[in-house]
């Protein structure tokens, strides 16, 4: 049985506002878990695993949130996925060991998957034509909230003394809010328009079954791994900077952490503006814009940390890098979307693999940013940004086939052009 949302418009906007504030509570809990396990008194190393396990434990756990999303319905893992972050901020006022703090991440790591591919299935399922647009607001409202909850912790923990129990409180109450959201404003109901009466076939014998299986593996293998390798490579490309900057900021470039900390905060303005506008234009003129602008945002601004290392010089270099990824995120929420409305069962499956996959590359690059910076220096780290970025924008035009879609308008532009000659 297909489902769809009773209500689309109300729909889109509670996936809009659960990002805001999902993402608000995770930038609260981002920027005080580090403290609150130094706290406790955790080594720096035992702190490092509990920051990078939530991704690791989300990461496998997307394919199997689609899976149940195909299943189940969106909204059913959706609210499993809200229902997971009130337990895991409830977990917090109890979790004073290492065991304790890694439960809470993966209860963490549980509702990130579930609320990352719900999602996506219902954008992809609810939007209709304006899969670009609805996503690029969703972006920018994770990217505001997430930077607000960091600010918003910083005070708190600032006012009360260096203490945590009024955060998680605060955590906790906000953390409800979204699950009552999703509750009223995902309801759900039966797709008549897709119901359709299929032959009914006899059971295929076992062995024949499981040829049959394994073939459409292999299918789909073939048919996601040039998206996902492309999802990889520009993730990777993007996020080699996006966690070291910090340390680029005042170590290479001699910033103080106040002027670092301000060319951070320019990123929510950017993502305000330039993302609904690349949204509109992934819907209108299609994705190539975006996966353009993408890859030349990625060089540009890599040339431009090298050059200027001076306060506008990073900062611009960072606006130019968030614009970069404002502008892709629509063009791939579109282009995974169309790959994945190909097998309706298995729809929401596949874009928690794409999503997934792609999640790597945001592992990946700051892994590799790191020891190239280490290895071969800043000209190194920015060389080998570079030559990625080229070969992520040539993938991506070749898997997605981009440029299709303006040949008949280049070959209509010529066509005009002649006959004008002629007529001279």
């Amino acid at each position: 049985m297909k489902l769809r949302a009773r209500n689309p418009r109300a729909a889109m906007a509670t996936v809009i506002a659960e990002g805001f504030l999902g993402r608000l509570t995770f930038g609260m809990v981002s920027f005080a878990l580090p403290l609150y396990a130094l706290h406790l008194g955790l080594s720096l190393s035992e702190i490092g695993i509990l920051v990078s396990i939530r991704t690791v434990i989300a990461l496998g756990l997307k394919p199997v949130a689609g899976w149940a999303a195909d299943h189940v319905g969106v909204r059913a893992v959706y609210l499993a996925g809200t229902f997971a972050r009130v337990l895991a901020a409830a977990a917090l006022f109890f979790a004073d060991t290492l065991l304790a703090l890694t439960l809470v991440r993966f209860l963490q790591a549980a509702s990130a998957a579930g609320r990352d591919v719900a999602s996506l299935g219902a954008i992809a399922r609810d939007a209709d034509d304006r899969v670009g647009t609805i996503y690029s607001w969703y972006a920018s409202a994770k990217h505001v909230g997430g930077v607000a909850g960091a600010g918003v912790a910083g005070l708190i923990i600032s006012a009360s003394g260096d203490g945590f129990e009024l955060l998680f409180a605060l955590v906790l109450a906000m953390s409800v809010l979204p699950a009552v959201g999703v509750w009223f404003g995902l309801r759900e109901v039966r797709d008549e328009g897709t119901v359709t009466d299929e032959p009914t076939l006899p059971p295929e014998p076992e062995t024949q079954l499981f040829r049959s299986r394994m073939r459409e593996f292999f299918w789909l293998l073939r048919e996601l791994s040039g998206p996902a390798f492309v999802g990889m490579l520009i993730a990777a490309s993007a996020y080699m900077v996006h966690g070291l900057f910090p340390i680029l900021a005042t170590e290479y470039a001699g910033l103080t952490t106040a002027q670092a900390g301000i060319i951070y905060s320019l990123s929510a303005a950017v993502f305000l503006v330039a993302g609904p506008f690349y949204g509109w234009v992934t819907d209108r003129y299609g994705r190539l814009v975006g996966i353009a602008s993408r890859s030349a945002a990625n060089i540009g601004s890599s040339l431009m940390y090298v050059a200027s290392p001076t306060f506008i010089g990073i900062a611009a270099a960072r606006s130019v890098d968030d614009m970069g990824k404002a502008a892709f995120r629509p063009a791939w929420a579109s282009a995974i979307a169309d790959i994945a409305a190909k097998d309706p069962p298995r729809k929401v499956r596949r874009l928690g693999t794409l999503d997934a996959m792609q999640e790597i590359g945001e592992i990946a690059g700051p892994a590799l940013a790191g020891i190239l910076w280490q290895t071969g220096g800043v000209f190194a780290l920015f060389g080998v940004r570079i030559a990625i970025a080229i070969i992520a924008e040539i993938s991506a035009i070749t898997v997605f086939g981009e440029l299709q879609n303006y040949l008949p308008r280049l070959r209509i532009l010529t066509w005009v052009r002649k006959n004008r000659r002629g007529s001279v």
